[in-house]
């Protein structure tokens, strides 16, 4: 691989993503330029003016590719990609937003429902949100079925065959189409103007409902005119409650940020009709140095490449960094003209305050919760150094487990708290070279020789490069004495104690060879204990099932005649494992590229 240098040198003058990587060949940060020549050499540019924390970022470099794309828009997509793909230290990171809750309505089915998902999908419904409480979301479809009677039953429902209709129809909550007390016509008409009412369009809804009552009054059908005029009086209840922050339809997000010396806030207000009606913010734990500009349309793709429902129109607090761009990528997810602004005076710059006030408190709470997080963990640590009358709080504790399929797949975890904290950017695993038998023992001093000689060896690996405050094992006094025996070696002072469970498997005592302490004495250290050791078993056998299910794969498909990488390949792509493989049938084995009939009775045969 290139030098950064020499890198530096052959930057081109042309739209890209760059990708940083440290000393383990780890991404640690990704980004996209207009002219990738301009941006990348300027990190490398004046040193004095740099922040800390960018500082922080050059300093950790030591790899530096580069991919070309045709537009800036194209690069902005390759980066959102890449940042998803790779969770780089350094990039402001917005957690995926498909595990908030999402109404969603069916629009796709001849009697549509609605429901509540976590997942948002291109399957052809209309979906709304994103709602940060699942209360907000129960309450909102509560609502809109004693609006508008929709159903959330997966029942099949046909004209020609009725069915009793449920406890939801009793009670006003349910049209009950299965029973055919509604017709597709009237039906599809409460669709609609659901849809409306989750979309914020409560004016369009009103006055539909008004056509609608005033047509059945007409007609002599007063009791079903009395019944959509209640829906109107309860949607005008509803609408009064709502600021009004224009006469006009409108429909915008207000997006607005807030930062410390280390992390931003992000604050999204929804204006529908002219009206707020909704809030949601985020903490974005990253580079709370870089410019806004960048960390504003970082959010905005991140946000909205989650979120279904794009308005015409986002106000910016801050102008991001490839404005045109970013317009065209929104505009094409929309499918009709999106426009983003930067207000600076009148109702818009207003609602620009209001999020950056909501951002502000959303930064302030996240710091108050981490802050009695910190502080309740640094006491528990405080009370386990007493308990175990350490030398000093162990503010770092490394952590290992064995797991073994017999005598393969003797694999080991390193894990990592800090401060109390799980820390996973330092978790490490490890796979037996020389212990080729089932011997935990034997695999627990193989795991400490490997991981110490990389720290005695200078390594630059942030996990290996220093030593730990406190070293825990899973198991009894045999492993502990098996653990000493490395670090006396290797001429190392670090404490060592194992983690000795019941036969319930819980734990419940801390031995370091010639004594020990129960944990049931305190609650608090006996929930971190137990918190460690999950953890450390978890690690290890994510790593043997892996493993594990490799060898599965390898062995089963690989000594089929007739199947090499490429069919090996075909075949796991089309069926996703050699478990749908064996139960698929001949004609859809034989429908895979490359598969003939024959051979396909052939696999199936030899996969029996």
């Amino acid at each position: 691989m290139a030098s950064i240098k020499e890198t530096l040198k052959n930057l081109p003058e042309l739209p890209g993503v760059y990708i940083m990587r440290d000393s383990e060949g780890k991404v640690i940060y990704v980004g996209k330029a207009k002219i990738l020549k301009n941006r990348v050499k300027s990190y490398f540019q004046h040193r004095e003016d740099r922040d800390s924390k960018t500082a922080m970022l050059v300093s950790a470099v030591e790899s530096l590719e580069y991919i070309v794309t045709h537009t800036e828009e194209e690069a902005l997509i390759l980066e959102n990609t890449l940042i998803k793909r790779h969770k780089p230290k350094y990039n402001i990171l917005l957690k995926d937003d498909k595990t908030y809750p999402h109404v969603r309505l069916t629009i796709q089915e001849d009697f549509p429902r609605v429901e509540i998902t976590r997942r948002v999908e291109k399957d052809g419904a209309k979906y709304f949100g994103t709602f940060v409480k699942m209360s907000a979301v129960k309450d909102s479809i509560e609502v809109l079925r004693r609006l508008f009677p929709i159903r959330t039953c997966k029942r099949t429902i046909s004209p020609d065959k009725k069915q009793k209709p449920c406890l939801y129809y009793h009670i006003g909550l349910c049209s009950a189409p299965c029973a055919g007390y509604i017709s597709r016509e009237e039906y599809a008409d409460l669709v609609k103007n659901a849809a409306a009412f989750l979309d914020g369009r409560h004016e369009d809804v009103i006055e539909k409902l008004e056509n609608e009552m005033n047509m059945l009054s007409e007609q002599m059908k007063f009791e079903k005119a009395a019944v959509v005029r209640d829906r109107i009086r309860s949607i005008n209840a509803l609408y009064k409650k709502q600021a009004v922050y224009s006469t006009k339809m409108d429909e915008r997000d207000v997006i607005a940020l807030c930062s410390d010396n280390w992390h931003y806030a992000a604050s999204i207000l929804a204006v529908r009709g002219g009206r707020l009606i909704g809030k949601r913010s985020y903490v974005l734990e990253g580079m709370g140095a870089a410019e806004p500009g960048e960390v504003i349309e970082s959010f905005i793709i991140q946000y909205y490449e989650a979120n279904p429902e794009i308005p015409k129109e986002i106000a910016l607090q801050v102008e991001p960094e490839s404005m045109e761009a970013l317009t065209q990528l929104l505009t094409r997810k929309r499918g009709s003209k999106v426009t983003l602004i930067v207000p600076q005076r009148g109702k818009k710059a207003e609602l620009i305050d209001m999020a950056e006030q909501n951002a502000k408190e959303e930064l302030e709470l996240y710091k108050r919760n981490v802050l009695a997080t910190q502080m309740r963990s640094i006491e528990t640590l405080k009370k386990l150094q007493e308990a175990l009358m350490l030398k000093k709080t162990p503010m770092i504790i490394e952590a290992y487990d064995i797991s073994n399929t017999g005598s393969t797949e003797i694999v080991s975890s390193m894990v990592v708290f800090r401060e109390g904290q799980p820390d996973p950017g330092s978790y490490r695993r490890f796979r037996m070279k020389a212990i080729t038998e089932q011997n935990d023992y034997g695999s627990m001093q193989e795991t400490l020789l490997r991981r110490f000689n990389r720290y005695l060896s200078g390594s630059k690996d942030e996990a290996f490069g220093r030593l730990p405050d406190l070293i825990l094992v899973d198991g009894g006094a045999q492993h502990v004495n098996a653990a000493k025996e490395v670090l006396q070696d290797l001429e190392l002072d670090v404490p060592i104690w194992g983690m000795a469970k019941d036969d319930r498997h819980r734990s419940h005592r801390l031995v370091n060879g010639s004594t020990g302490i129960q944990l049931s004495g305190d609650s608090d250290i006996l929930r971190f204990i137990s918190a460690v050791q999950n953890e450390a078993h978890r690690y290890a056998l994510q790593y043997n099932k892996n493993l594990r299910k490799k060898r599965m794969i390898k062995s089963e498909l690989d000594n089929i005649k007739g199947i090499g990488p490429t069919r090996k390949k075909s075949l796991l792509k089309a069926f996703g494992s050699v478990k749908k493989l064996k139960e698929a049938s001949v004609e859809e084995i034989a429908k895979v590229d490359g598969i003939s009939l024959k051979l396909a009775e052939s696999i199936k045969s030899q996969l029996k």
